[in-house]
């Protein structure tokens, strides 16, 4: 399976199980795929980070694009990954809620564009 298929399907997984958090909320249910949405994440990440961006960032043709997503991404994985924080550490609430719908629509909005720009130069200029 190619990276990109990888993340393609990464992506749907992540969405499934953030869309189950939202039908159950922050029960224990709803925390139990919060979490599992969390490692899945955090592996994304990586694997974006270490055999994604390099290739891209070797190529004239995507260097510009890649660097540019990488760093934007830094920001959303910070903002990602303090949501994913404070679930570990038990918040809940109303601040937590709209925390937790901010941190679902930044992902959902980079993956897209993940989808529809990064993926396909890739494809194109390093597979």
């Amino acid at each position: 399976m190619s990276i990109v298929t990888t993340l393609k399907h990464e992506h749907q997984e992540i969405f499934k199980l953030l869309e189950k958090v939202q039908t159950l909320g922050l029960s224990d249910e709803g925390r139990k795929y919060l979490k599992q949405a969390r490692s899945l994440v955090v592996g994304h990440l990586a694997r974006e980070d270490s055999k994604l961006y390099p290739q891209m960032l070797a190529r004239d043709q995507t260097r510009e694009l890649a660097a540019s997503f990488a760093s934007e991404m830094k920001n959303i994985s910070k903002e990602t990954l303090s949501f994913f924080d404070a679930l570990e550490r038990g918040e809940s609430g109303l601040d937590f809620a709209r925390q937790m719908g901010g941190a679902i629509a930044h992902l959902r909005q980079r993956m897209t564009r993940e989808e529809v720009r990064l993926y396909p130069a890739f494809d194109r200029h390093c597979a």
